[in-house]
């Protein structure tokens, strides 16, 4: 262990991060509404609310977030995102009203999108190159290990006859506050600053690297690639089709996050049933980020990616058909598969087509479009089920507009030359 390449620490970090970051939060979204319901007797708009306006501020901070992690570096930004999360939780766990949950659930999901995925993420495109896709895929998998195990183990635990939801709540905002220093000082932010090249390469491949970089210049990646600015990036075919592509897909997990745990209680499911399905859906999903991960390094990213949307899509198609246990079963392995396989690959491809040089601040600003559609779906999916009491209609509207994901990740080429940036080229220019 003594001798392994820190990127793949890096990595596992990166794993324990998005599994404490996506198991009581992202993949827990369904227990919470559920929760709440029994306890407040909320409906699914109000409670759905929450979560759509915390969409709605990732759409406003997320490129502030990108461009805070590139200046202020990965370590800072996951000490700062968990401890607001952390004390968004215990606010949470003090919640008697609809307006403190939604003050607290914004801390939560403002602590959680600027300290765990992006910041992670950004630090592992400077780490690996040419094993990219894989390193991503893996850390990618705490997400998926946060829903399968962490999501059982929170329906368990917010039933009265437990702990309930308030203490719950109140212990995850400790975990959160406690971890957050020793968590970010092992978080390292570029292999260049303890004299590395990304994958770990030797000695010599190092010294003939850094040559290659000398060589290439700045706007050059290591590997031979291009280095973005946000704004050339912008101004790109493939950043928009990747942007819209990513948005279509997300909103459908948005939704499933949401609403799956009540649809399937509906059914007459226990929330602790319901709770195991979402952990099948997980642990499939872990199974495909690997194999994602895998193939995404081997073919070409975007066709790949176009393969994954389909099955995630036809997958969440078949939940608005779902009214028993085994259609439940059916409907987690599909959509898993797909959704578990196109997850590392919307990450890594941004990588591969704009550079490491503003990562964090072209993602960040990527991701504005997809918070917008992650803000609405899932509040129509519940406005849906409130005046008709059934989410079918709903599903299937929104399944037929994430189809058109994979058409837009089917069109996403890779950039073959810089545009020009207009503001360094005008500096440039003589008085």
């Amino acid at each position: 262990m003594m001798g392994m390449f820190y990127g793949w620490k890096l990595v596992g970090l990166a794993l324990l991060i998005t599994a404490l970051a996506g198991g009581p939060v992202w993949n827990g979204v369904g227990v919470w509404v559920a929760a709440l319901e029994d306890h407040f007797g909320w409906s699914r708009a109000e409670l759905t609310g929450a979560f759509s306006m915390a969409q709605f501020q990732g759409s406003l901070v997320g490129p502030l977030m990108g461009y805070l992690i590139d200046k202020l570096g990965t370590r800072r930004m996951v000490f700062i995102g968990f401890a607001i999360a952390g004390l968004g939780f215990i606010i949470f766990s003090r919640t008697t009203n609809l307006p403190t949950f939604y003050v607290a659930y914004f801390l939560i999901m403002l602590g959680i999108s600027g300290g765990s995925w992006l910041p992670m993420m950004t630090s592992l495109n400077k780490w690996f190159y040419r094993k990219r896709g894989m390193a991503m895929g893996i850390a990618g998998e705490g997400s998926f290990l946060g829903g399968l195990v962490l999501v059982p183990i929170l329906a368990w635990a917010v039933t009265p006859t437990n702990y309930g939801w308030s203490v719950t709540a109140l212990w995850i905002g400790v975990v959160f506050l406690v971890a957050a220093w020793p968590l970010s000082l092992m978080v390292r932010d570029d292999p260049a600053d303890y004299g590395k090249l990304p994958d770990g390469e030797s000695a010599g491949q190092r010294e003939a690297r850094l040559l290659a970089e000398q060589s290439n210049g700045e706007n050059e990646t290591a590997d031979g690639g291009l280095n973005f600015t946000a704004r050339q990036a912008i101004r790109t075919h493939a950043f928009w089709f990747i942007t819209f592509g990513h948005a279509l897909s997300s909103m459908l997990i948005a939704t499933l996050t949401v609403h799956l745990v009540p649809l399937l209680t509906d059914q007459g499911m226990s929330l602790q049933t319901a709770a195991y399905v979402w952990a099948v859906l997980m642990g499939v999903g872990a199974i495909f980020q690997l194999i994602g991960g895998y193939l995404s390094d081997r073919l070409p990213r975007n066709q790949v990616l176009f393969g994954f949307a389909a099955l995630q899509t036809a997958g969440f198609i078949l939940a608005a058909f779902i009214d028993n246990l085994p259609m439940a079963i059916l409907f987690a392995v599909v959509y898993g598969a797909g959704f578990g396989g196109r997850v590392p690959i919307t990450t890594a491809i941004r990588g591969d087509y704009f550079g490491n040089k503003a990562f964090a601040t072209i993602t960040g600003i990527s991701m504005a479009p997809l918070y917008l559609l992650m803000l609405a779906a899932p509040l129509f999916a519940a406005f849906m089920f409130d005046s008709s009491g059934s989410y079918t209609v709903s599903f299937l509207i929104l399944g037929g507009l994430g189809s058109m994901s994979g058409v837009m990740f089917i069109f996403a080429k890779k950039p073959t030359s810089l545009p020009p940036d207009k503001k360094t080229a005008q500096a440039s220019l003589p008085a």
